[in-house]
């Protein structure tokens, strides 16, 4: 095999792997895909693609997994069990302003459905990551991050929330 074609190889690989994240996250914004994609086991598909070399791909996994996270609580328990919060958590601090609009929509998606779910975002330790995202340059990112805050303190008790983090100390009121 010439090196052309073994390269030729690895680049049907990148574009299958774009087309199938595009394609995820188009059918997840149809209600009448998301058991299909639930069945057919979506969620450990698109785990791995959040560590992809390609920005594109992680960014795109990201907002599929944000798409079916918001659907339901089954769909973001599941994010949940796969181990998916600790890997957007991580990625969050260290990647673009896209993947961090996307990251954060997934932990808004997860923690607006339940107090459990919403206590699972805050023991990956995602509060720290989404207050330093509020100082971020981009006002899509500081929108993203404070969204997903004010999801994960509706579930608090009383009239609001309160969150120590570092110097800052934040209160929520629904």
């Amino acid at each position: 095999m010439s090196q052309r074609q073994v390269l030729q190889v690895f680049e049907q690989y990148q574009k299958a792997r774009t087309q199938f994240v595009q394609m995820v996250a188009e059918l997840a914004t149809r209600p009448q895909n998301i058991e299909t994609l639930q069945n057919a086991g979506v969620m450990s598909l698109l785990r791995p693609l959040l560590l992809d070399v390609v920005p594109t791909i992680q960014q795109t996994a990201a907002l599929a997994l944000g798409r079916l996270a918001n659907y339901n609580d089954d769909l973001a328990e599941a994010v949940v069990k796969g181990d998916i919060l600790p890997q957007l958590v991580y990625s969050l601090a260290e990647q673009n302003r896209f993947y961090k609009k996307a990251a954060a929509f997934v932990l808004r998606a997860v923690g607006k459905h339940s107090p459990q779910l919403a206590q699972a975002i805050v023991d990956c330790g995602a509060l720290d990551t989404l207050v330093i995202c509020l100082e971020d340059f981009d006002p899509g990112v500081k929108e993203a991050a404070a969204w997903a805050l004010g999801y994960i303190a509706r579930h608090n008790a009383g009239n609001g929330a309160y969150f120590n983090i570092g110097l800052f100390k934040f209160r929520f009121i629904r």
